[in-house]
């Protein structure tokens, strides 16, 4: 596993590293849609909930019956492609055991900035909070993303929600999966044709020099069959967040596709390691009323 970024690596490099699509064969992704439609059909969602101005910043809501709280899902695509209509099939791995599922959607690059994006993304959640979930949703709330929502979830840690009207502890964990957490990179790769990244806005949208503003338990998830740049930006966030206990969860045998699939699947590790979580919220939440 490399220990950090190769700067004398050429492009060709970097773009094996951070385009997961060059091996089209891992790629399982072109048959989410279909899932995705076949789980609103079974379980309607309340969807495509007004978030924001933007035709794309909207939120779909799975409800669980008598939910005792809230996965928050975000979507990945290199901040450039994708939706939340893709990945509804998440709700599958939460629903029967109590809780709801809130899929977010965001504007896209080039349309919009990164900053703009992430923006977007915060105020999204902000509302869903505030205005749309029932108290019990609010009981127990877990944010887990994919790749570029590996991030967005990540950024939720470093955000002063009080600005949004929120407590300053909002949510109760955060789990990203397969993220890309620190940005220089991808100004070496095809990515940043429509993310238009310089080194300056790369380093300052760079999580690891940002200080987590949310004192919440933190899971880095990432693949053994991810590129090393993958599994090295996981392992460098949680050296850098080490003061939030921050872990790192190797999934054996994923690869940046199939990781995300087992988000899905009751009992998988993955799943598990957002139930622990809701879970451990509810614990404390237990052990205060105790006492």
């Amino acid at each position: 596993m490399q220990t950090s970024t190769e700067p004398m690596q050429d492009g060709d490099w970097y773009e094996r590293e951070y385009n997961p699509r060059l091996s089209p064969e891992l790629d399982i992704s072109t048959a989410w849609p279909a899932r995705a439609a076949a789980t609103r059909a079974k379980r309607p969602p309340v969807a495509d909930i007004r978030t924001g101005t933007h035709p794309r910043e909207t939120l779909d809501l799975f409800r669980a019956g008598h939910a005792k709280g809230t996965v928050v899902f975000i979507h990945g695509g290199f901040w450039r492609v994708s939706s939340k209509d893709d990945m509804s099939w998440i709700a599958e791995g939460f629903l029967d055991d109590g809780y709801s599922v809130a899929l977010l959607n965001y504007p896209l690059c080039p349309e919009v900035s990164l900053e703009a994006l992430i923006g977007s993304v915060r105020q999204s959640f902000a509302k869903l909070r505030a205005e749309i979930l029932s108290e019990a949703e609010r009981a127990a709330m877990v944010v887990t993303g994919h790749s570029a929502g590996g991030y967005l979830a990540a950024a939720f840690v470093t955000t002063d929600w009080t600005n949004f009207g929120l407590p300053v502890l909002p949510f109760d964990g955060v789990v990203a999966i397969s993220g890309i957490f620190e940005l220089a990179p991808l100004i070496m790769t095809t990515h940043n044709r429509t993310l238009k990244l310089d080194h300056e806005r790369a380093a300052r949208l760079s999580l690891a020099a940002a200080r987590p503003q949310v004192d919440v338990p933190v899971t880095l998830v990432v693949g053994e069959a991810e590129s090393s740049e993958f599994q090295r930006q996981s392992h460098a966030l949680s050296r850098a967040w080490a003061e939030l206990r921050t872990q790192v969860a190797v999934i054996p045998g994923a690869n940046h596709y199939s990781i995300v699939r087992d988000l899905a699947q009751r009992g998988s590790e993955l799943n598990s390691i957002v139930l622990t979580m809701l879970a451990e919220r509810h614990g404390r939440a237990k052990r205060l009323s105790d006492s």
